[in-house]
């Protein structure tokens, strides 16, 4: 076994790894299965969750190589060549800047631009030039195409005279280079712009002035044309458009309905994104009509487990460890006696012991209850009753911070505790990893103590997201400062001097005062602090409509916080819990907040 002890965010992330460590690690989910269909696609999910991984494995050069039992399967189902577009970074700082300089300067803007339509026109004609390739160590010939020397010239002719690029030579590989050259020039002139503010006298490149979607349907037509593939499909796969403006990723989430035969955009989103809607007007597409809408974070508890199984698996199996049945590696607690639970906590809360009463519940009959009669009522309670008890002394008294209950523990607790994300999975796997051996158990300690060192970490990430001050708070500074105060309410609900028997657990956002807190509980979700329950019936506007949506607290929370992790609790509106910590006067930070909304 490697007995080398990684860091608790052990660094994975798939836009740094090459196309083959890439397909060695892949694992299919059923969300591979939906993105890999024939149509357009829009998939959100907060950092972490898989989106690049799915996105690179449609590629054309990682489908050839990919060698897994069920890569000849997707090989034979995917009908369109598949393009990679990563989001160009340097470009997005420049935008940035250039934004905020010269914001008036449309001309400058309409150039910079067009780097980002080069930049996908590099990524088409890396692609082209892959498909056309003659190569041994292309055994699959995934979507491969003889293409003759003739052929080839008069292709990179008839590409070069609609992009506005000058190749040396009549090759695809010249052709690319070319694309290149021209994203350079452009980077070269906007720079000398924002370095001398304009004043230069520098002479404008030439560049393409159309919108993404006519140039990418006339591109491919061009190409099927020498491919003799009148009917090929393309598709371009959009990553992390969360580093992208509004101008550029509106127009392509508009272009998904009524664009060309031959071409379809796969998105890949964060969950929110101010300013950019699907439902935005007659022209925008629409969840279940010209697209599929794939949402990472809806994973099936049993779907998502299969999936965790495995790639925790193959995290033990690389250090070493032989991990069929992983389950086996990790401690769990013994079954809870929710008998036992309620009888203990009706006996030291008299709340408790009321609304049994009320229920006509008997305490000596509990395990004679049947489902047509109490019993749906008691496993409705049960969990409530036990976190309760092991919260409160005998005499009624509340306890103030204790080690969480040791139902947050074995392994498919901690996979859910993750949210089945697989940087998470990975990340707490390798921290696990230092007490897991061949023959024995990672104790119950031991995992307590990984998910609280994870917690801290990400807590550590989450209060470097700053709140935007149009909120009118001068406390709640930071993503993590707004998360524990939900987190501490929620745990005052099933802690409350009364019991309840359905304590609330969600948020929603149906007052006016609580709308000014949409942007900051964005940034939450697409840190995967918090996690939105949509339906497919659920409205998709501004990506995620939080208007619409029931938002939920993390699981990785949970232990700290002792929170329902199974149940669907009850919801309440963001404003009432802020007006609810003011009136009981125990959040100082909140009481500053609610006089500024006010």
């Amino acid at each position: 076994m490697n007995k080398a002890t990684p860091s608790i965010h052990e660094a994975y992330n798939a836009r740094s790894l090459t196309i083959n460590d890439l397909c060695k690690s892949f694992i299919v989910n059923d969300h591979f299965y939906h993105l890999a269909s024939s149509c357009n696609s829009i998939m959100i999910g907060p950092r972490g969750s898989g989106k690049t991984t799915l996105m690179r494995m449609l590629q054309v050069p990682a489908l050839e190589i990919w060698e897994h039992p069920d890569a000849s399967y997707f090989r034979s189902q995917v009908k369109f060549t598949g393009v990679f577009i990563p989001t160009d970074r340097l470009w997005k700082s420049q935008f940035d800047n250039l934004e905020s300089t010269f914001s008036h300067d449309t001309k400058l803007l309409e150039i910079l631009h067009s780097s980002f339509l080069y930049h996908v026109l590099e990524r088409l004609s890396s692609c082209v030039e892959f498909r056309a390739s003659i190569s041994s160590h292309k055994p699959n010939l995934f979507r491969s195409v003889i293409l003759s020397k003739k052929d080839e010239q008069e292709l990179v002719s008839e590409l070069c005279s609609l992009w506005n690029v000058s190749p040396r030579t009549g090759s695809l590989r010249s052709l690319e280079l070319a694309v290149i050259q021209k994203k350079q020039e452009i980077s070269d002139y906007v720079s000398t712009k924002l370095r001398q503010q304009g004043h230069d006298q520098l002479e404008a490149p030439a560049v393409l002035k159309s919108p993404i979607s006519p140039i990418l349907g006339n591109s491919v037509r061009i190409i099927n044309k020498f491919f003799k593939e009148d009917e090929g499909k393309w598709s371009f796969l959009f990553d992390e458009l969360e580093l992208a403006p509004d101008s550029i990723i509106q127009p392509l989430v508009d272009s998904m309905r009524g664009g060309p035969d031959d071409v379809f955009f796969k998105l890949s989103l964060s969950p929110y994104h101010k300013g950019v809607s699907v439902t935005q007007n007659s022209s925008s597409t629409m969840k279940g009509h010209d697209s599929s809408y794939i949402n990472l974070t809806n994973f099936k508890n049993n779907e998502g487990l299969a999936f965790a199984k495995k790639l925790c698996s193959k995290v033990f199996h690389k250090k070493g460890i032989d991990a069929k049945d992983i389950d086996r590696y990790f401690e769990s607690s013994k079954e809870i006696d929710y008998y036992k639970e309620i009888r203990s906590l009706a006996k030291k809360d008299s709340t408790f012991s009321s609304y049994l009463s009320k229920q006509g519940i008997s305490l000596e009959n509990l395990e004679e209850y049947k489902e047509s009669d109490k019993l749906p009522l008691i496993r409705k309670i049960k969990f409530i009753a036990a976190i309760r008890n092991y919260q409160i002394r005998d005499d009624g008294s509340r306890l103030g911070r204790r080690s969480p209950l040791q139902t947050y523990s074995g392994f498919e607790y901690i996979c859910k505790a993750m949210e089945f994300n697989p940087r998470m999975l990975i990340g707490i796997m390798n921290s696990l990893l230092k007490h897991a051996s061949e023959d024995g158990k990672v104790s119950i300690s031991d995992q307590q103590k990984c998910l609280q060192e994870n917690l801290q970490s990400y807590s550590a990430l989450l209060q470097t997201i700053p709140i935007d001050a149009e909120t009118g708070n001068k406390k709640l500074n930071t993503i993590l400062d707004l998360v524990e105060v939900v987190a501490e309410f929620f745990r005052s609900e099933l802690l409350a001097e009364n019991f309840k028997a359905e304590p609330k657990g969600t948020l929603v956002f149906k007052s006016e005062k609580s709308l000014q807190f949409l942007e900051p509980i964005g940034l939450a979700l697409n840190a995967g602090a918090l996690i939105a329950e949509t339906t497919d019936s659920t409205k998709v506007d501004n990506v995620l409509d939080i208007k619409s949506s029931r938002i939920r607290l993390s699981r990785v929370f949970a232990h700290k916080y002792n929170l329902l992790v199974t149940e669907k609790p009850r919801s309440i509106d963001l404003f009432d819990i802020l007006k609810s910590e003011e009136k009981q006067g125990s959040a100082p930070v909140v009481h500053d907040l609610f006089n500024n909304l006010d």
